[in-house]
């Protein structure tokens, strides 16, 4: 049977009835973004041509250079600290290193691991991988731009479009299949290659032997105990329960640090110190005979020297009075920090702990009056004091508390992606759009507002993003882990839901909204790819910009401007200002990037070249800004290994879109053997099994009936006891690294006899 156009929505193929997926009633996205919703006549035509692709290259790119033009023309007037010199928190920063640069040395991918540190070294290898993916991408993205090209089912012929590069213009065939087959192949390949290359155990390179977690294996950490517990108790109660265990025996009151709530100690303490640098500052001009004024913001004119002297002496009693009442009167949060003369009497005693909490859960009926409940206990080894989070360590909260917590982020991130979904309607709402078709509203509403916005969200996703530190995360580390993943699950769900509803979300709160009003087959609208594109371009160019425009210090800058009171102040606050990079969100949005462009790049393929472009783009400027504006920084193992596993875990994206298309199109119709469904139904079966295989296989355990499948011999697993070689020690020396109320005394006491 030959195959023919029946209507418009209809077509017979050879062998069943095949529908077209109806997107008539969904929603151009674009029709509720802030600048494109205008009709400003001749000016909306070309702004809005082939989806507003070439607009938001020419307009963010010319943004880009003539923000790079000023800031070197300042660099080259201003010999400020601000704009040429790492805003690493050092009075005087070490001489940076002259190497002769060209103009080319910025074009090469070269990096150098010894001015970034190996973290920032691993996050630009793993940028370069990624560009070798988008390069192959390109490469057959190219392809099936011609294959859909030169086909005509929506029958713009000879009028062709951008929407017939689109899936929808040929149909799915057999080179889709391949071509999903390819990436998926090259993209395993290269993450496992960047796992050996930097030592990184992952899904793709599962036998690499490195580390899982960095501890301090001299120390023990315990969380759980009850807030009445004191040194005096906690050894009686070891000395009598682990009497036969030899490591308990060597313990000694000196050796158990109990931690304390510091989250209103550690502010003062931060305070005080920027007090006396202020002071010896001032000291320092006064050595020097130098004529200096004050000026304070009561309105009483200018001060003498000695007025704002005694101002800052008065301060710092003050503060110095508050931390010692603080000090006094510290809460226990239930942890402590027990300190072993080698690693093997702290595992021995760990092991102890568990053993006796596995026998003690068959006779917990006979210890419900015991204060200290070891079934409660979580014993660990300590991680590195300086990957601590101090200030969130605070008192086990009550369970309706917990839950108060989270539902505080539920309701959060759902109104997040409630505004998010359609910016146009908070824009209308507080009148911000704008009438008129002068060249003054022409700009403001094309130009200025847009890019107001862009910022705008860019700040908001982080703001809402760190309100997960309210879960009171014990380390940066996993602080930083939770960070990267709720950026990358709300970014990509944000975009999914924003393409797949057909109403602005903002109307669910006015209760004009159904169940039909959200529908899978809109993910599919051809000026949705378009979309995808404009927001990766905005995206990467609005964080360049953040990036080398410095805009985070300058933004607390300008708050703290208005509380300085004297030029010294000023000066020591910029001085120790010190600008950690966001390796998280940085993270967190090149993997969103590569998984929308992974829905996308079969249904419209020209975003492969988008996504390549500006890839390299975003390489080139976090390789300038890690070497000359962020100082060396490190971040836990776990956030590289993550980054690495989302990316392969987003690869299924392209087989499964491939996968719901054809099912949509198919219609009621069940023929699970239609070539379009069996291609993407078995890659997606086949890259998911690699997926749980390498999940087992980077643990170390693999299920025993995986095990006969693969005729795998028990004894290739790794059991539990041997996780102990996966941890690495600190051989941290550091004096009082878990007591900071200690090393708070020591460098007070230090500070009064110089």
């Amino acid at each position: 049977m030959n195959c023919s156009k029946t209507d418009g929505k209809l077509k017979m193929n050879c062998n069943h009835t095949e529908l077209e997926i109806n997107t008539s009633n969904c929603t151009n996205t674009d029709a509720y973004a802030y600048g494109i919703s205008i009709d400003i006549g001749w000016f909306n035509e070309w702004i809005v041509w082939e989806g507003g692709i070439a607009f938001n290259t020419v307009y963010w790119l010319l943004i880009l250079l003539f923000s790079i033009i000023i800031l070197y023309l300042l660099r080259w007037k201003l010999n400020c600290r601000l704009l040429n010199e790492r805003l690493d928190g050092l009075e005087d920063p070490p001489p940076s290193v002259k190497r002769a640069t060209r103009w080319a040395d910025w074009l090469n991918f070269s990096i150098d691991e010894e001015a970034i540190g190996k973290d920032g070294a691993t996050f630009l290898w793993f940028q370069y991988r990624l560009i070798q993916i988008e390069l192959l991408r390109m490469a057959l993205g190219i392809v099936l731009i011609i294959m859909h090209f030169h086909s005509d089912k929506l029958g713009e012929w000879p009028n062709k479009t951008l929407r017939s590069t689109g899936l929808y213009n040929s149909g799915i065939n057999g080179t889709h299949g391949v071509i999903c087959s390819a990436i998926l192949t090259v993209l395993a390949w290269l993450m496992r290659k960047h796992g050996q290359h930097r030592c990184i155990r992952s899904l793709a390179s599962h036998d690499v032997n490195s580390i899982s977690s960095i501890c301090n294996r001299r120390w023990l950490m315990i969380t759980g105990l009850p807030l009445t517990t004191t040194v005096d108790s906690l050894m009686e109660y070891l000395m009598c329960t682990f009497e036969r265990n030899f490591s308990v025996k060597g313990i000694h009151r000196e050796q158990i640090v109990m931690a304390h709530d510091l989250s209103k100690l550690l502010p003062v303490v931060d305070r005080l110190d920027f007090i006396r640098n202020v002071k010896l500052q001032i000291n320092e001009k006064a050595n020097k005979r130098q004529i200096f004024q004050r000026r304070f913001w009561d309105f009483k004119s200018y001060f003498k020297k000695v007025d704002a002297f005694s101002y800052y002496n008065k301060a710092e009693e003050m503060l110095a009075i508050e931390k010692d009442k603080i000090i006094n009167t510290l809460e226990f949060i239930g942890t402590v920090f027990i300190r072993f003369d080698s690693p093997s009497e702290a595992k021995a005693i760990k092991i102890a702990i568990r053993r006796y909490q596995s026998n003690l859960f068959w006779r917990r009926n006979q210890l419900k009056n015991n204060q200290f409940q070891p079934s409660r206990w979580t014993v660990r080894y300590a991680p590195p004091g300086s990957d601590l989070s101090w200030i969130h360590m605070k008192k086990p909260r009550p369970m309706w508390k917990t839950m108060a917590v989270w539902l505080r982020l539920a309701v959060i991130y759902s109104i997040y992606i409630f505004v998010m979904a359609a910016p146009a309607s908070i824009v209308r709402w507080l009148h911000l759009e704008g009438h008129g078709l002068d060249p003054g509203s022409v700009f403001w509403k094309r130009f200025v507002l847009p890019t107001m916005v862009s910022f705008f969200t860019t700040k908001l996703t982080n703001w809402v993003t760190q309100q997960d530190q309210h879960r009171r995360h014990l380390t940066v580390t996993k602080a930083s882990l939770a960070s990267f993943r709720s950026i990358c699950f709300l970014e990509i769900i944000l975009y999914l839901v924003r393409m797949m509803a057909r109403k602005p979300l903002p109307l669910l709160l006015a209760g004009d909204f159904s169940s039909d009003d959200f529908r899978l087959e809109c993910l599919f609208f051809p000026v949705h790819g378009s979309f995808v594109a404009c927001c990766i371009i905005v995206n990467t160019i609005s964080g360049i910009l953040l990036n080398h425009l410095r805009f985070d210090f300058l933004w607390s800058y300008a708050k703290r401007w208005f509380t300085f009171r004297s030029e010294e102040e000023k000066n020591v606050y910029i001085t120790s200002y010190r600008a950690e990079y966001d390796f998280a969100s940085n993270y967190a949005e090149l993997v969103s990037n590569f998984a929308l462009t992974s829905i996308f790049i079969m249904i419209f393929p020209v975003i492969s070249l988008v996504s390549f472009v500006f890839s390299i783009l975003r390489f080139l400027s976090d390789r300038a800004a890690l070497t000359q504006i962020y100082p060396v920084s490190q971040i836990g193992h776990n956030l590289h290994r993550e980054s690495i596993n989302m990316v392969l875990r987003f690869g299924i994206a392209s087989p499964l879109t491939l996968l719901i298309y054809r099912r949509i199109q198919l219609g009621p119709s069940r023929n699970l053997l239609d070539p379009g469904i069996v291609a993407p139904l078995c890659l997606t079966i086949l890259y998911l099994t690699y997926l749980i295989y390498a999940h087992f296989k980077s643990r170390g355990v693999l299920p025993k009936w995986f095990r006969r499948l693969l005729r795998i011999r028990p004894g290739n697993a790794r059991s539990n006891e041997e996780d102990e070689e996966d941890v690495i020690d600190t051989m941290s020396n550091t004096l009082n690294e878990y007591d900071p109320v200690a090393q708070i005394r020591e460098e007070d006491l230090c500070k009064a006899q110089v």
